[in-house]
């Protein structure tokens, strides 16, 4: 597999600082961090020439991140430069910082998709998350800008202590926005700080437990129905798909030995991540295992991403475990909750439990109808 690889699909961190001071974030970092850790952010003329170099090497996709990118004072030369360049571009913000000149730039050349992150429903909930009651509105207004663009706009969040009881209140304020087919972009997934991160966001995530108890509430539900034989099982759901889903959850493995470390999903094989200070990692989740395409170029530091990582190897613990199916750990997830390839997140352990609870009991009502 590794010997197929091509570099699709690329992200620009163009930036770690962000206006907002989201305790959740895992890549934030202020202009103190940076100056500790030695590095600096790369300027408009190198991420123009970066963009060149990827555009030459076959990327057709490119996701401009941060931080929050628009906090750079160049980024607009950087998003211009690049969008005349043809990629498809997806940027992601806040929404905070939508000023005249950015919307001006992306009237020009409006980005593909615009992914908006929300982080509460109220004044309160941006205080409490993001030390800003400001940010809300400001929030608002940068929302009603993007609208007029013709981009997708995708509103996205992510839940945490402070603002899981608003999401109801954030569905309802995204279905008013933009019509009751648009969807809420939800992510639970919330990882320890890397690259030089400020933060300690996994304090601020929901326990394990928590964490599956608001994403899977639907099993929930049907597993209550299902054993106090209010409803019958084939009344409340596709039992073909069930069967199905039980079929491929039992399929899933964790490679074998010896293999490229991320041969089962696309980091280094078709996508790459380039961060604020210049180092090229196979996945943004990672804190170690880099190239310098900066100062080699990009098709070296292409070339020689695979050997930053080791072999992979499985600890036989995982290997033998019943919730292996059930598992969401990979092995950037595992080097940056446990600071080991092969170590064993504890929190990923618990949501697996909780899973197979809530599953194992569905399976065994499918069976009655094979």
């Amino acid at each position: 597999m590794v010997n197929k690889r091509f570099p699709l699909k690329g992200t620009f961190e163009l930036t770690g600082r962000c206006n907002l001071q989201c305790n959740m974030c895992y890549v934030r970092v202020n202009e103190q961090a940076i100056k500790k850790s030695g590095k600096k952010e790369r300027t408009a003329s190198e991420w123009i020439q970066m963009a060149e170099q990827i555009a030459d090497a076959g990327t057709l996709s490119l996701l401009l991140t941060g931080g929050e990118v628009t906090l750079r004072s160049d980024f607009c030369e950087i998003y211009e430069a690049i969008a005349k360049m043809g990629f498809i571009t997806t940027v992601y913000t806040n929404a905070t910082n939508i000023t005249d000149k950015v919307m001006s730039v992306f009237e020009k050349y409006p980005p593909q998709v615009i992914g908006v992150t929300m982080y509460g429903a109220s004044p309160d909930t941006y205080q409490k998350i993001c030390g800003s009651a400001e940010g809300y509105y400001r929030f608002l207004t940068g929302l009603s800008r993007l609208k007029e663009l013709p981009s997708i706009l995708e509103t996205r969040t992510t839940l945490v202590k402070g603002n899981v009881s608003d999401y109801q209140a954030m569905k309802t304020f995204v279905e008013r926005e933009f019509g009751p087919k648009q969807v809420l972009h939800v992510s639970a997934h919330v990882y320890k700080a890397v690259r030089n991160g400020i933060c300690s966001p996994e304090k601020e995530r929901l326990d394990a437990v928590e964490n599956c108890s608001f994403f899977y509430s639907w099993l929930n539900n049907l597993k209550d129905l299902i054993e106090n034989k209010k409803v019958p099982i084939n009344k409340l759901i596709d039992i073909q798909k069930l069967q199905t889903t039980e079929q491929e959850l039992k399929r899933r493995t964790l490679g074998g030995d010896g293999g490229y470390l991320f041969q089962n999903c696309g980091a280094g094989i078709d996508e790459f991540f380039i961060s604020w200070a210049g180092d090229m990692y196979a996945c943004g989740m990672l804190p170690v295992g880099c190239t310098h395409p900066f100062e080699t170029g990009f098709r070296d530091a292409w070339e020689n991403l695979p050997a930053q990582y080791p072999k992979t190897k499985i600890n036989n613990r995982c290997r033998n475990c019943s919730l292996m199916p059930f598992c969401e750990s990979c092995p950037a997830y595992r080097m940056v909750e446990t600071g080991e390839w092969d170590g064993i997140p504890s929190y990923a352990c618990e949501k697996a439990a909780y899973l197979k609870e809530l599953l194992e009991p569905l399976f065994e009502e499918t069976r009655n109808f094979s």
